[in-house]
């Protein structure tokens, strides 16, 4: 006889047949066995993500991603999460507002200078989630705020020690880049450094950066904020960053947590630019009678420097009280010399000619902070909160301008040379206090009384600056804007293990008024009921859906509002309107998400519809010389829906992981062409299928295909009718041979169509590069990398908004090769134990 157990010796025993006592050995004792390993080989697969209760967990370790790679890299292979070419991200539909790491706040409130520095190897998990108030984390009783918020949970080993790396390097055509990270995360404390330096078109840390100041009257020559017609205008066709830019950054991060309810951060931000720009744009627009082409140069160099503070504090003290602060201080200014020369045609026969010569110099001061104080009464049956918050923002510009326009039937021409120095004063301030009760076991109701006074003070100087300074007292408003409000709320709130349930009702009263001249005014008051829904159920693990429902107002702003002419561009006169009523804005979401962790297949689905009454919106007339006038007027109503659907799954057999998204989108929205309503009606369909294998040892391989088409109709005229359409295909291979040497070739064709336009516009990307890492644990790496290698690359954008269609061509950095020399700055890495563990990729 034979007896074995893992872990013993085998016995062997002699046995006689047939046996006696009934077949019965008693107990056989077996002698444990000793084994020492060299080495073992566990070979398994990785769970890519988990759906709990409220949180969507991607592990970091099942996703593919390359030396180098920063944490939008890996975000891109995340099933049920999109990054558009500026950085911006949305996941399950819906935009992220916030990127946490380690559950921290990481350079205020820019989730792009996350993504884009840290390195995507020092990530172990990617949890997505909608984060609640930090009232609703102090109180647990769920307040029915939500962000869509990605968390960064850190390696073990980044947790401690110092990270980050050195890079520099130099190309053709005079192409340079130069930055440094450095990374110090524990326990308690959470330290960054950046910096950087380049002229390849990559502005600060993020696109945010540079976006969040643009000063000067060039970029607002309507005097007023951007008004957009549903959700999908206006119509692009293919985005790139225009021009020959170098810029510069630095930034810095710090964060100490006393406790997991005691923690305190700052992070400062520093960024300047120059872009050097030269465009051709093309208009053809479009009234009830007809169309005219518009043709433009324009030259201009833009510089621009901005500085930012944001901090904040969480402290909770003696286990019942709670105080939140929040806050940022901005300095930015900017510069913008501009040349440009228009002509306009009608039936290929000039009508009009415009130079135009401008300078501009801005600046802005802004600052604001919110707090919230809470107290917990009675073991938590009931919260009570006290709240504020305050905004203060001075802007000012300085321009000066030269337009010389000249018509042809009947000839005549006409010159302006004016200065015009604007001043705005913003202020805005509110608070309140909220009492929450817990009613039964699981039903909570608030009751909420809040206030608040917000304004603008907008002064204008502005006249002839030839022969000499001359202001023009009708051109030079004094214009103050000043909104006050109450809001009452009352909510029902249910939580149980599966369901949460939240019901509101707030009641917003007020009026705003302006002032021009010290005149008598103008007051406008409103009152609107605004009722709210949020509700979740998980019915079944990794099975949830979520409907939202909300109500909001938007009162229109003081460049809205301000009747006086703004002749910036004495072809296009702007005008605001004073008699412009607030907006109600109604949105409607629905979300059903599955995985199933078993078959790694998952399934997003999302629906949303919004509706705004009294839209905001461009009132255009064009005369016989084809000079417009623009103001603002109320639209009865503008709409737009969508529904969505993200699909990932193995095929096992083959090999391969597939991803399939679909998107249908519809938008319709109105503006008034020469008195008459122009319906505008976008339908948008969009596909994408991609493909890339499993096993990435060596090879990592994928490639995809991407359609899009988009009908548009206007009302005012059947022949303006659209339908665009555009196909790309990408690919990317990428060999590691071993841990010293990494290749790849990536391609990006895109190909866009439309009637309008006879040209297609067809992009073929192709970019290359290679990376040798050497020393212990590859500390340093030299990578030579080359963009647009075919030298394709086009600043072609097509827009299609409102009553015209326009297209500009830009000068655009091109093809380049890049050596460059990069420095890891941890010591981390290597196997300190004779055990591998290899686990395949998803």
């Amino acid at each position: 006889m034979q007896a074995a157990f893992i872990g013993y010796e085998t016995l062997y025993m002699r046995m006689e047949i047939p046996a006696t006592e009934n077949g019965n050995l008693g107990y056989i004792p077996l002698s444990p066995r000793t084994v020492t390993l060299d080495e073992v080989t566990v070979k398994g697969e990785r769970v890519p993500m988990k759906i709990l209760k409220d949180t969507v967990e991607y592990n970091a370790k099942a996703f593919k991603i390359n030396s180098g790679d920063v944490v939008e890299d890996l975000l891109k292979k995340l099933p049920g999460i999109e990054i558009d070419r500026a950085g911006n991200i949305k996941a399950l539909g819906e935009d992220v507002r916030n990127v946490l790491v380690d559950g921290k706040e990481f350079f205020g409130n820019d989730p792009k200078v996350a993504t884009k520095n840290l390195p995507a190897d020092a990530i172990d998990k990617v949890q997505l989630f909608n984060k609640k108030s930090d009232e609703e984390e102090f109180t647990g009783i769920d307040d029915g705020s939500r962000n869509q918020t990605i968390n960064l949970v850190l390696d073990e080993d980044k947790k401690n020690g110092v990270f980050g790396d050195v890079i520099a390097g130099g190309g053709t055509e005079s192409h340079y880049q130069a930055s440094g990270k450095v990374y110090r995360f524990s326990e308690k404390n959470q330290v960054a450094a950046l910096g950087m330096v380049n002229n390849i078109n990559q502005y600060g840390f993020s696109v945010g950066d540079y976006l969040s100041f643009t000063g000067g009257i060039a970029n607002i020559s309507h005097g007023g904020g951007k008004v957009t017609m549903g959700g999908d205008f206006p119509i692009n066709f293919g985005e790139t960053v225009n021009g020959y830019a170098s810029s510069g950054a630095v930034g810095f991060n710090f964060a100490h947590s006393k406790s997991k309810q005691q923690r305190y951060f700052i992070s400062y931000i520093g960024n300047a630019s120059k872009r050097e720009l030269e465009q051709s744009i093309t208009t053809r627009q479009y009234t009830e009678s007809g169309n005219f082409i518009q043709d433009e140069e324009v030259s201009q160099v833009q510089k621009d420097a901005s500085n930012g503070i944001n901090f904040g504090i969480r402290n909770l003290f003696r286990k019942t009280n709670n105080i939140i602060i929040n806050g940022n201080i901005s300095l930015n200014n900017g510069q913008i010399p501009l040349t440009s020369s228009l002509s306009s045609y009608e039936n290929e026969i000039l009508v009009n000619g415009q130079a135009r010569n401008s300078s501009d110099v801005s600046d802005r001061l802004s600052g604001n902070i919110n707090g919230s104080y809470l107290k917990n009464i009675n073991k938590g049956r009931s919260i009570l909160k006290i709240f504020g918050n305050g905004l203060l923002s001075q802007a000012g510009s300085e321009t000066i301008f030269e337009n010389f326009t000249s018509f042809e039937n009947p000839p005549s021409s006409d010159s302006v040379r004016q200065f015009q120095d604007n001043s705005i004063r913003s202020f805005n301030y509110g608070g309140g206090v909220a009492f929450t009760r817990k009613v039964f076991k699981t039903l909570y109701m608030d009751i909420v009384m809040e206030a608040g006074n917000s304004g603008q003070e907008l002064v204008r100087k502005q006249g002839n600056s030839f022969p000499v300074e001359t202001e023009i007292d009708s051109l030079s408003p004094d214009f103050n804007l000043d909104d006050r409000w109450i809001k009452p709320s009352l909510s029902l709130r249910r939580n149980n293990d599966k369901s949460t349930l939240l019901l509101k009702l707030s009641f917003a009263t007020g009026n705003y008024s302006t002032e021009l001249w010290n005149d008598t005014g103008v007051k406008e008051v409103y009152n609107f009921l605004l009722p709210s829904l949020n509700w979740e159920y998980e019915y079944k693990t990794g099975r949830r859906v979520m409907l939202r429902y909300s109500a909001n107002s938007n009162i229109p702003s003081a460049n809205q509002l301000m009747p006086v002419v703004n002749n910036f561009n004495s072809l296009s006169l702007y005008y605001g309107n004073r008699s412009l009523k607030p907006e109600i804005i109604h949105s409607v979401s629905a979300n059903w998400y599955i995985f199933d962790q078993f078959s790694f297949t998952s399934l997003f689905t999302s629906a949303r519809i919004s509706y705004t009454g009294d839209k905001i919106n461009y009132s255009r007339s064009v005369n016989d010389r084809l000079e417009e006038i623009v103001t603002l007027v109320n639209v009865k109503s503008d709409l737009s829906a969508g529904i969505s659907a993200d699909f990932s799954t193995p095929i096992k057999p083959l090999g391969i992981k597939t991803n399939l998204s679909i998107d249908e989108s519809y938008s319709r929205g109105i503006n008034i062409v020469n008195d008459l309503e122009n319906e505008i009606t976008n339908l948008n369909h969009r596909l994408s299928l991609t493909f890339d294998n499993r096993k990435k040892d060596k090879w990592d391989i994928n490639t995809g295909v991407g359609a899009a088409i988009t009908s548009a109709t206007y009302s005012i005229q059947d022949n303006l009718d659209d339908l665009y359409f555009d196909i790309s295909w990408f690919g990317e291979v990428r060999y590691t041979p071993g841990k010293k040497l990494n290749m790849y070739v990536s391609a990006d064709i895109t190909n866009y169509t439309a009637r309008t336009y006879e040209i297609e516009q067809l992009i073929p990307l192709v970019g290359a590069g290679v990376t040798w890492s050497f020393l212990k644990n590859n500390r340093a790496s030299i990578l030579l990398t080359g963009f647009d290698l075919l030298n394709r690359n086009t600043g072609i954008k097509r827009v299609s908004e409102m009553n015209y269609l326009r297209e500009s061509r830009s000068n655009i950095i091109g093809r380049y090769v890049m050596l460059s020399f990069k420095w890891n700055l941890n010591k981390l890495g290597g196997s300190k134990s004779g055990i591998q563990i290899d686990v395949k990729k998803r």
